[in-house]
């Protein structure tokens, strides 16, 4: 794994870290809170974190890749493996006692909500210029 695709990693499980964090304080203020609802938050952080490593690393291979269709195969393949992934985990979430997969469901969005706000807190990702 490259140092750009480790370096968003972290960013991305900090920003898993931090909203799981906010979702679990207004998961405690409205309903009942347990340690289902903090495993189900660390189990589907942890699921969404293997899914962007795993995504990075596939798109870092097919930057390598010569041939076009061969890098389109690759990119499919990963994408339907990290799917079946997701669907597998949450189905473990729902049939594993103490695990609340509501809140790992809820988990699994932390890294495109962090990719949604990354741009306010980094500004070498903000559109430079006007319509650009």
């Amino acid at each position: 794994m490259n140092q750009v695709v480790k370096k968003e990693a972290g960013y991305i499980a900090a920003g898993t870290v931090v909203l799981s964090a906010v979702v679990q304080i207004v998961w405690a203020m409205f309903f009942n809170y347990d340690t289902s609802v903090f495993l189900g938050g660390l189990w589907g952080g942890a699921v969404a974190i293997v899914n962007f490593i795993l995504m990075g690393i596939a798109v870092q291979k097919m930057a390598n890749e010569t041939d076009q269709m061969s890098a389109k195969r690759r990119m499919q393949a990963s994408y339907q493996f990290r799917m079946m992934l997701i669907i597998f985990t949450t189905v473990l979430a729902v049939i594993i006692p103490g695990v609340n997969w509501i809140m790992a469901a809820i988990s699994l969005f932390f890294p495109r909500l962090t990719i949604l706000v990354m741009p306010l807190f980094r500004p070498d990702l903000r559109k430079k210029g006007g319509n650009g």
